[in-house]
């Protein structure tokens, strides 16, 4: 399963505690994966999806809101990344209202894809940037 390894702590509790939330909802979506029983998987899906929702407006907020704080070199890249997530869980939704049950193991494993590749690339390296900067490392625009 998707446990928080402690390559993705970063150090700070609060988002430590947040990006957790995200891999429970990771662990969500591989048991909806590879739930057998059920035969038609949409009603959890959405439910999933409303997690990611809910985990949106918790986490960019408090997360924008550090990095302005600390007048953060790469903020509008990092606003940048999170906006294409939400555009990315928009799809995912607007494609859940009309999953059948030929698609949606797909739709359900495309949703997992994405959200490993989001927490490698987003907390390992964008975030961790973050910390960096806290740290006292010049950190550009462009870096």
């Amino acid at each position: 399963m998707y446990k928080m390894n402690p390559d993705y702590l970063l150090g700070l509790e609060l988002m430590d505690t947040q990006h957790q939330h995200l891999f429970q909802l990771m662990e969500d979506v591989q048991a909806l994966l590879e739930d057998e029983n059920l035969l038609y998987k949409d009603e959890e899906l959405i439910e999933i999806l409303q997690g990611l929702r809910d985990y949106i407006k918790m986490h960019f907020g408090e997360e924008i809101a550090l990095m302005e704080s600390l007048d953060y070199p790469r903020l509008q890249l990092h606003i940048k990344a999170h906006n294409e997530f939400i555009e990315k869980v928009n799809s995912f939704e607007i494609d859940a209202e009309k999953i059948s049950l030929r698609t949606q193991d797909k739709m359900i494993y495309d949703l997992m894809e994405y959200l490993k590749e989001w927490l490698k690339v987003h907390i390992l390296d964008c975030d961790r940037k973050v910390i960096r900067f806290m740290n006292g490392e010049k950190i550009t625009a462009e870096d």
